[in-house]
């Protein structure tokens, strides 16, 4: 089962993503900015797009995101998948289309000699986080009152 490994993968994406946005606020936070905003607390869904023949099983992969994601910042976070069609051009005919599901015919001219490239990967396309609330975020002021 490799959706396993897929949606690890995915996982230590979007986990480097909101480690690095972090880094970047408490960088500008400690030269004083003032506008640095505010840091990623949770991930609340990913989006990803998928291959028309990237050979995952969108339940399974959903399962294993599930699971994995126990424990972590993205716990009880969605995973939305888009499947991506595939351009393809007809070898007899040259007409050109794109296929939404894997039925390999040329719409044209019924032929089954299609050229096509790509459509085997899976893509994150986007990550929804929550930021911490600006009250738990530190002002010079409140650091004050904890010494």
């Amino acid at each position: 089962m490799h959706e396993a490994s897929l949606v690890q993968g995915l996982l230590n994406v979007a986990f480097r993503a909101v480690e690095e946005h972090n880094a970047q606020v408490d960088a500008r936070r400690a030269a004083g900015d003032a506008g640095a905003g505010r840091k990623a607390v949770r991930i609340t869904r990913l989006t990803c797009s998928l291959g028309l023949l990237s050979c995952v099983e969108p339940q399974t992969l959903t399962a294993c995101f599930e699971l994995l994601a126990e424990g972590t910042m993205a716990e009880g976070a969605r995973l939305l998948l888009n499947m991506e069609p595939l351009p393809c051009r007809c070898e007899e005919c040259g007409a050109a289309f794109e296929l939404g599901e894997r039925r390999f015919v040329c719409p044209a001219c019924g032929s089954h000699s299609l050229r096509f490239r790509g459509g085997h990967g899976m893509t994150m396309t986007g990550l929804d986080v929550t930021a911490e609330d600006e009250a738990d975020t530190p002002t010079a002021a409140n650091e004050d009152k904890h010494d």
